[in-house]
C-alpha cells in the first residue's frame, strides 16, 4: 500500500511541475490572459498558484502524505492542466517559441536535479564504488568540457549573408557562432564593420557597407569573421577565420524585372524558401514586407530572418526589408534594424536600385499606443510622425525624378491604401490610422508611387485603380458570405497588393496551416519598355493560384496592369 501511495505522490509531482514549467513556456502569450478578462494581474495569481500547487505536491512527496489532501492537490492540477491547455490552443501560432522555452525550462530543472543527485544521493549508493561508472562520467564530463571550449573559441557562420538595399548602398549582413569580427572584400577593396575606428570583434552580428556602384561591377564579393580569443590594450590573440564567398547580380532590365515578395511566414523556413524560389536564377529582388518572425526573443529569432532570405537569394540578389507589427515584440526587437536593412537604425528608408526607385514605410503596431497589450511602452505616434516628415523630404528632394528611374515601389507591412475597419474604417476622421493612411497616401501620389506591397492581413487582397475610393467595402458573396463592412479603399493612383497567406490556397473556408507547410507570395514582372506589369500569387508548389477578388467577386488569375496609364492618370 505504501509504494503505491509513493508513486501516486510522485505521480501528483510530476504533473505539478509539468504545469509549472508549461505556464513559465508561455509567457510570450500570458498578456492573452488579461486580454481575455480585463484583469491585468490574473495572469500573475495564475502562476503564484502553479507555484503554491507545485510546492504542496512537493510536501506530499517528501511526507508520503495519504488521506484527501493528495486528490485535492491532484484535482487542482488536473484542473490548472485544463485551463493551460485551452491557453496553448489560443496562443497555438506561437508554438515554436512556447516548445522552445518548455524545452529550456525541462534542461534548467534536469540540470538542477542532477547536481542535487551527485551532491546528496550519489555518495550513497553503489555507483559511488563503481569504477566503471566513475571512468565512464569522467570521460563524459570531459568530452563535454572539451566540446564547450571549441564551440566557444571557434567562430562558425550561424547565419549566411543577405544583401539588402538601403539608398545607394548594399548592407551585407551575416551572424556568427561567437563575437568576431566581420570584413567584406569586393575586389581589392576591403570594408570592415567598425566601431568609431576600430574593428568590432565583440558581437555575433556583422552588418558591412559597400557602395552599389562597387558591388554591381565587381559581381562578386567575400566575407569573413576572426574570433579573438584576447584582445588586450597592446596585444592580443586571434582565434579562428571563417571564410565565404558569393556572386552577385544586380537587378538587370534586359529580360524585364522579377520581383518576389513574402510576408507573414512567422518563421516558417521551409515553406518561405519554396514560395520565394519561384523565380529560380531569374529572381532580380527578394521583398520581405514584415511579420517574417512572430517576435524576437533571441538572437536565433532574428537569424531566421537571415536563413529566410539567404535561402532563396543565396546571397547573390538583392533583398529589401519592411518590418512588421509583430517584429516590434520581444526581448531583442531593439536589436532588429542590426540583421535588416535600415538608415541610421531607422526602419525607413528610400533604395535605388538601377531603374527601380523604393521607399520603405513602417507603421509600428496595429493598436494605439494606449492599447493594453503594450503596458505603456509604445510610442509609435511619434514614430509615424517622423515618417510624415521623412515623405515630404523625399518630396523636396526629388530623387525620384531621376531621368534613371523607370518604376517606383513602395513597401509597408501594414497597407497605407487599405483603411480597415479596424483603423476606424469610416470615411469620417478615423480614431486610429485611416487620417494618416490617408495622408501617406496623398504624398505617395505625389511621389507617383507605381506599385505598393504590403502584407499583415494573412488575405490575398487587391486593392486596384478601377476600385471606388471612401467607398465602403464588404465581401462579395464569391469570396466570403459576410455583410459587416470592412473597410474602404483610400484615393490611391497606384495598386497595392497584400500578401501572404498561410495556405496553398486563397479560399478564406480553408484555415491557415499554422505549422509552416504551406503559404502563398507574390510574383511580379514587370517590363520595362512596354510599361506593363504582370502580378500572379503562387504557392509553396510554386502553383499560380486563382483568386477571387474579395470586394468585387471577379475570378483572377493573372493581374496584368500598366504603370503607365497610372501615371497618365495624374
Amino acid at each position: 500500500m505504501e509504494g503505491v501511495i509513493t508513486l501516486k505522490n510522485k505521480c501528483f509531482l510530476i504533473l505539478a511541475t509539468f504545469n509549472l514549467l508549461f505556464y513559465l513556456a508561455m509567457k510570450s502569450i500570458w498578456s492573452g490572459i488579461e486580454g481575455i478578462f480585463g484583469v491585468s494581474w490574473l495572469q500573475y495569481l495564475l502562476l503564484g498558484l502553479l507555484v503554491v500547487d507545485a510546492l504542496l505536491a512537493l510536501f506530499l512527496r517528501l511526507k508520503n502524505t495519504q488521506g484527501a489532501l493528495p486528490w485535492i492537490v491532484e484535482g487542482f492540477a488536473l484542473l490548472l492542466l485544463g485551463g493551460l491547455g485551452y491557453m496553448f490552443y489560443l496562443g497555438i501560432g506561437s508554438l515554436r517559441y512556447i516548445l522552445r522555452s518548455f524545452l529550456i525550462n525541462m534542461g534548467l530543472l534536469a540540470g538542477v536535479l542532477l547536481m542535487g543527485f551527485f551532491l546528496f544521493r550519489y555518495p550513497k549508493t553503489k555507483l559511488a564504488s563503481s569504477r566503471g561508472f566513475r571512468n565512464t562520467l569522467i570521460a563524459l564530463i570531459g568530452s563535454g568540457v572539451l566540446a564547450f571550449m571549441f564551440l566557444a573559441n571557434v567562430v562558425f557562420l550561424s547565419a549566411k549573408p543577405v544583401v539588402y538595399a538601403v539608398e545607394d548602398t548594399y548592407q551585407i549582413v551575416w551572424t556568427t557562432s561567437i563575437d568576431a569580427t566581420g570584413v567584406v572584400k569586393v575586389g581589392e577593396d576591403s570594408y570592415p564593420d567598425l566601431y568609431q575606428g576600430s574593428q568590432d570583434s565583440f558581437t555575433r552580428i556583422h552588418k558591412v557597407e559597400v557602395p552599389m556602384a562597387v558591388l554591381d561591377a565587381a559581381g562578386k564579393y567575400e566575407i569573413s569573421s576572426t574570433n579573438y580569443i584576447y584582445r588586450g590594450p597592446y596585444s592580443g590573440l586571434a582565434g579562428r577565420t571563417v571564410k565565404a564567398s558569393y556572386d552577385f547580380r544586380p537587378l538587370d532590365p534586359d529580360d524585364g524585372l522579377q520581383i518576389y515578395s513574402l510576408s507573414d511566414t512567422h518563421e516558417y523556413v521551409s515553406a518561405a524558401t519554396n514560395c520565394g524560389t519561384y523565380f529560380g536564377d531569374d529572381l532580380d529582388l527578394l521583398v520581405l514586407a514584415g511579420d517574417i518572425a512572430s517576435h524576437l526573443e533571441m538572437q536565433s529569432d532574428m537569424d531566421l530572418i537571415l536563413t529566410i532570405a539567404h535561402n532563396i537569394t543565396l546571397g547573390k540578389r538583392p533583398v529589401v526589408y519592411a518590418r512588421g507589427n509583430h517584429e516590434v515584440k520581444g526581448d531583442v526587437a531593439n536589436k532588429l534594424f542590426q540583421v535588416t536593412g535600415s538608415a541610421n537604425d531607422a526602419l525607413y528608408y528610400t533604395f535605388c536600385l538601377g531603374p527601380v526607385y523604393g521607399i520603405v514605410l513602417d507603421l509600428g503596431e496595429d493598436h494605439p499606443d494606449d492599447w493594453w497589450e503594450y503596458y505603456g511602452t509604445a510610442h509609435f505616434d511619434e514614430y509615424r510622425n517622423e515618417q510624415t516628415a521623412f515623405l515630404n523630404q523625399v518630396l523636396a528632394e526629388k530623387d525620384f525624378q531621376d531621368p534613371g528611374v523607370e518604376f517606383i515601389l513602395a513597401i509597408c507591412h501594414m497597407p497605407i491604401t487599405y483603411v480597415s475597419s479596424h483603423d476606424g474604417g469610416t470615411t469620417e476622421a478615423s480614431l486610429f490610422l485611416g487620417e494618416l493612411k490617408r495622408e501617406w497616401t496623398g504624398l505617395l501620389n505625389e511621389m507617383g508611387v507605381d506599385l505598393l506591397i504590403s502584407g499583415h492581413h494573412h488575405q490575398l487582397f487587391q486593392f486596384l485603380p478601377d476600385m471606388t475610393p471612401y467607398e465602403t467595402l464588404i465581401f462579395h458573396e464569391n469570396y466570403q458570405s459576410s455583410t459587416d463592412p470592412k473597410g474602404y479603399m483610400s484615393d490611391a493612383d497606384f495598386p497595392t497588393f497584400i500578401v501572404s497567406r498561410r495556405s496553398d490556397v486563397q479560399d478564406p473556408k480553408v484555415k491557415e496551416n499554422l505549422f509552416g507547410r504551406k503559404l502563398t507570395g507574390l510574383a511580379t514582372e514587370i517590363d520595362l519598355d512596354s510599361k506593363t506589369m504582370t502580378h500572379v500569387y503562387t504557392n509553396t508548389l510554386q502553383e499560380i493560384v486563382p483568386i477571387i477578388r474579395p470586394f468585387t467577386g471577379e475570378s483572377v488569375t493573372t493581374f496584368a496592369l500598366s504603370f503607365a496609364d497610372l501615371e497618365d492618370d495624374e
